[in-house]
């Protein structure tokens, strides 16, 4: 009696447990490949300093989704992040004073670390949104300098490496949204607009004028992502 009690517990478990797997039939990772075309700016709050708009980069690497729930996941991967910006400010070359402008071409190895929030299947798509941060390594730094001064021609410097005068690391915050569109069981397009808000200083150094202000201009980011995920 207590054999077929321990067989029918055993049964039901099976089942309880088959159950639930039927009921939560999705992957729990997915991954896939990304390519972002951008549009980056430097934002700067520094006394003499000015943004000069924004100048067009692109994105690409891995994406990774961890899923926790159906339509909830922790999403990372890596992307290699061609940011550019340009920035006007003070300088003093030479004898002369007046105004350096200069074009970033800044590049990054960043991770992100965001929470993707699904809806469920609506006409054939799925509308997602995210919210977290990403965090960047400096791969190379590049600038381009046009330096206007009273009486004087331009003076303009070609791209070059600017490694020594930008810092290491970045730290920014992203949001995004976007849709989802299932190919089959297994693979879906992506397409969504991220915002990435810069947390940190991308420079360093002091100004050649006004030595008690630091060089100031924090990357900012809107890109357009389209990913293929597997």
């Amino acid at each position: 009696m207590r054999n077929n009690n321990f067989k029918a517990i055993v049964i039901i478990a099976f089942l309880s447990i088959f159950t639930l797997a039927a009921r939560a039939q999705y992957k729990s990772v997915v991954l896939g490949v990304k390519v972002a075309p951008n549009l980056g700016w430097m934002k700067t709050d520094q006394e003499g300093y000015q943004s000069e708009g924004s100048v067009a980069g692109i994105n690409w690497g891995l994406v990774a989704e961890f899923y926790f729930a159906e339509n909830y996941a922790f999403g990372s991967g890596f992307t290699f992040n061609f940011q550019n910006g340009k920035l006007a400010y003070p300088d003093e070359q030479g004898q002369d004073a007046g105004i350096l402008t200069r074009s970033y071409r800044l590049k990054y190895l960043e991770f992100p670390a965001v929470i993707k929030m699904k809806t469920n299947v609506m006409g054939g798509f799925r509308f997602y949104g995210q919210i977290g941060a990403g965090f960047g390594i400096r791969l190379s730094s590049k600038g381009k300098d046009v330096f206007t001064s009273p009486g004087n021609p331009d003076v303009t410097t070609d791209f070059r490496l600017i490694d020594s005068q930008t810092t290491l690391f970045k730290a920014s915050m992203i949001v995004g949204a976007g849709v989802e569109y299932p190919l089959d069981n297994s693979t879906s397009l992506v397409a969504g607009i991220n915002f990435n808000n810069g947390f940190t200083n991308a420079l360093k150094g002091n100004n050649t004028i006004n030595t008690d202000l630091e060089h100031h201009g924090v990357p900012n980011m809107l890109e357009l992502s389209l990913s293929v995920m597997f």
